[in-house]
C-alpha cells in the first residue's frame, strides 16, 4: 500500500533540476578518508571514526532491512554513507553544495544518492537520523533510479515533501512524544493545518501523524505503494 499511496501522489508531481554540485567550500581540515563496506553500504570514515563506522554498519543494515520490507524494495545500487566526527566538520562537506546549518542533522544527496551525517554525541539521535535518510535513500533509489536519469530530465516526477519526510520519521520513530505533542497543540489551538499546508518543520512531524494514520487505518503493508510509479 505504500507504494501505491506515493505512487498516486508523484504521478501529478514534477522535478525541478537546478541544483549544482561540486562547488567547493572552505575547508579548515584535510580528511584522510577510510572506508568499510556492508551488504548495501559503503561507510566513509576518517581519522579515529572506525567504530562510528562500524556503529554506522550495524545500524544501517538493521534499518535498511526494516525500509525494504516495508517499502517492498530491494536496492538497485549501493549506496555511500558518509560519516562526519561533528557538526562543523558536516559543515564543511563538498558532498552537498548548501551551507549546513544548525539543525540539520543529516542530509541525502539525489544525483547520486549519498548520505551524509554528522556524528553529534548522542548515539540514539544518530540511529535515528541513519534510518531516516536511509528512507531517503531507498525512496530515491525506487523513484529516481540512477543519476542518468536525473541528470538527462528523464525524470519528471517528485515527492511531496510531507510525504517523504513524514515516512522517513514514520518509519525510523513510528510515533514520538515530540510529535504527540506538536500536533495536540494545534489541535487545541485549532491550527490543523491541511496536507497541502505540511511544509517546513511540519512536514516532518505532520507527515509523519498521515502516515501514522495511514498505518493504522490499512496496515503498514499498504503504505509502500504510494511511491512506486512502476
Amino acid at each position: 500500500m505504500f507504494r501505491l499511496i506515493i505512487g498516486i501522489m508523484i504521478l501529478a508531481s514534477h522535478l525541478a533540476v537546478g541544483q549544482s554540485f561540486g562547488q567547493n567550500k572552505v575547508q579548515y581540515r584535510n580528511f584522510n578518508w577510510s572506508f568499510i563496506t556492508t551488504p548495501h553500504f559503503d561507510i566513509y570514515y576518517y581519522g579515529d571514526g572506525i567504530d562510528l563506522a562500524q556503529f554506522t554498519a550495524e545500524k544501517g543494515e538493521e534499518a535498511y532491512e526494516q525500509i525494504s520490507k516495508h517499502l517492498r524494495w530491494t536496492l538497485r545500487k549501493r549506496v555511500p554513507i558518509i560519516i562526519y566526527h561533528s557538526h562543523n566538520d558536516f559543515q564543511q562537506t563538498n558532498v552537498i553544495l548548501p551551507y549546513m546549518q544548525e539543525g540539520i542533522g543529516g542530509v541525502t544527496e539525489l544525483f547520486k544518492n549519498r548520505v551524509v551525517i554528522p556524528f553529534e554525541g548522542d548515539y540514539q539521535q544518530f540511529r535515528h537520523v541513519i534510518h531516516h535518510e536511509l528512507v531517503h535513500a531507498v525512496i530515491n533509489d525506487m523513484v529516481y533510479g540512477s543519476a542518468q536519469n536525473v541528470y538527462s530530465g528523464r525524470v519528471k516526477l517528485r515527492v511531496p515533501l510531507w510525504a517523504n519526510e513524514g515516512l522517513a520519521e514514520y518509519l525510523s520513530m513510528n510515533w514520538d512524544t515530540q510529535a504527540d505533542m506538536i500536533l495536540r497543540d494545534l489541535a487545541v489551538h485549532e491550527e490543523m493545518p491541511t496536507v497541502e499546508q505540511l511544509e517546513s518543520f511540519l512536514a516532518y512531524k505532520g507527515g509523519q501523524s498521515v502516515w501514522r494514520f495511514i498505518a493504522e487505518k490499512y496496515g503498514r503493508g499498504k503504505k509502500t505503494a504510494k511511491y512506486s510509479p512502476q
